[in-house]
C-alpha cells in the first residue's frame, strides 16, 4: 500500500523515527539505578508496587481503579516506562506510566480487549493481543502515535507477544494447528512461521531470554501450570517446576521474568487463593520464595541498569545494524 509517495512500512518507519525523537526530548522520568522489579499486588495504598531484585524493600507506584489488578507488566528498554493491561472504565486496554508512577496513559481505548504488552528492543513500538477484528491477533502500534498494524492476521487465537531483543522475532501462544495452545515464532511481518512446541497440552506465555537463546513458558501440558525452558529453536525442554521437577504441591505457575543477567528466572506460583513470587536459576535449582507485597501478587517484570541493550534503528524488514549486552557492572543475579 502506498501513501503518496511512500510505501506504508516506510512511512511507519518514519513515524517511529519522528515519534522516537520526541519521547527523547520530552522524557523526565529516571530508571531504577538498580535491579528492581515491578509487579502487581493489592496492597492497599497501591496496586503497582517497586520492589527490589530479590522481592524486598516494597514501594508503592501507583493506584490505578481497576478490576482485577493491572498484569502484564513490562519495563521498557531504557527502563524509563512500564505498559501494562488493566480493565478499567469498561474495556481492557493498554496503558504505560513512567518509572516514577506519573504520566499515566491509557494508549488503547476500544470496545475490544488488548492485552499483554511487549516492547520493540528501541523502545517506540509496543506488540499486543487484541480481539478488536473479532477474534484475537498480534497487534503492533507506535506508543505515542497510536498507529496500528495487524501482524497475524490469522483466524486462529493469537495472545501474549514477546518481542526478542534483536527485533528479529516476535514469541507468541496460539491456537493455530490441533493443540489448546502452542509456543509459536514469526516475523515481525507475520511471516517465517515456526511451532516450537506441538504439544496437546496448552502451551503459553513465552518469554525471551536476554541474549535471545532460550523461551521460558508456563505449559498446563502435565495438568496444572508449570514453567519450562527450551532452547530458541525448540530443543533441550527443561522443566523447571511441578512433580516431574521434583517439587510438591499443586501450583499454578506463569507469569513469567527473566534477570537481565540471563542468570535468574521469576514466576508467580498460586494455590488457594495465595500467590507469591519465586526466584530460580534457569534450570530449577536455588529456587526461594520472595516476601509477599500483598495477598495477590502478579505479573513481575525485571529491570537493571547493569545489563542494558543498545539497537540502532533499522526500517521494517530490515537486519537490525547492531546490538549487544552493555555490562556496565560484571555480576551475578
Amino acid at each position: 500500500m502506498r501513501i503518496g509517495n511512500l510505501t506504508l512500512s516506510t512511512a511507519f518507519a518514519a513515524i517511529t523515527v519522528l515519534i522516537s525523537i520526541a519521547t527523547a526530548m520530552n522524557s523526565e522520568a529516571r530508571p531504577p539505578n538498580k535491579g528492581t522489579f515491578v509487579l502487581s499486588a493489592d496492597g492497599g495504598e497501591s496496586n503497582i508496587w517497586l520492589t527490589d531484585d530479590n522481592g524486598h524493600d516494597p514501594r508503592p507506584l501507583l493506584f490505578i481503579d481497576a478490576n482485577p489488578l493491572p498484569l502484564g507488566l513490562v519495563w521498557s528498554p531504557d527502563g524509563n516506562r512500564i505498559a501494562f493491561h488493566t480493565e478499567a472504565k469498561g474495556n481492557v486496554d493498554i496503558y504505560m506510566v513512567d518509572s516514577e508512577g506519573k504520566n499515566l496513559q491509557r494508549l488503547t481505548d476500544s470496545e475490544s480487549e488488548d492485552s499483554y504488552p511487549s516492547w520493540h528492543p528501541n523502545g517506540q513500538r509496543l506488540a499486543f493481543g487484541t480481539d478488536r477484528d473479532g477474534n484475537f491477533e498480534i497487534y503492533e502500534m507506535i506508543v505515542l502515535g497510536r498507529a496500528l498494524r495487524n501482524i497475524t492476521k490469522d483466524p486462529a487465537k493469537d495472545v501474549q507477544p514477546d518481542w526478542s531483543h534483536d527485533g528479529r522475532t516476535i514469541a507468541f501462544s496460539s491456537k493455530r494447528g490441533r493443540t489448546i495452545s502452542d509456543v509459536y515464532l514469526m516475523a515481525p511481518n507475520g511471516g517465517s512461521l515456526v511451532n516450537l512446541t506441538n504439544h496437546k497440552g496448552g502451551d503459553f506465555e513465552p518469554t525471551w531470554s536476554p541474549d535471545d537463546s532460550k523461551i521460558a513458558w508456563s505449559s498446563s501440558r502435565h495438568g496444572n501450570g508449570d514453567i519450562f525452558v527450551m532452547d530458541a529453536n525448540g530443543e533441550n525442554v527443561i522443566q523447571l517446576t511441578g512433580f516431574a521437577a521434583g517439587l510438591e504441591g499443586q501450583w499454578e505457575e506463569s507469569d513469567l521474568t527473566w534477570a537481565p543477567s540471563g542468570k535468574k528466572l521469576a514466576h508467580i506460583a498460586f494455590m488457594g487463593g495465595v500467590s507469591s513470587l519465586y526466584i530460580t536459576d534457569p534450570d530449577g535449582e536455588n529456587r526461594f520464595e520472595a516476601p509477599d507485597v500483598g495477598g495477590v501478587n502478579r505479573a513481575p517484570s525485571w529491570f537493571d541498569p547493569r545489563f542494558v541493550v543498545a539497537f540502532s534503528v533499522a526500517p521494517d524488514n530490515k537486519k537490525t545494524l547492531t546490538w549487544g549486552w552493555l555490562k556496565q557492572i560484571e555480576r551475578d543475579q
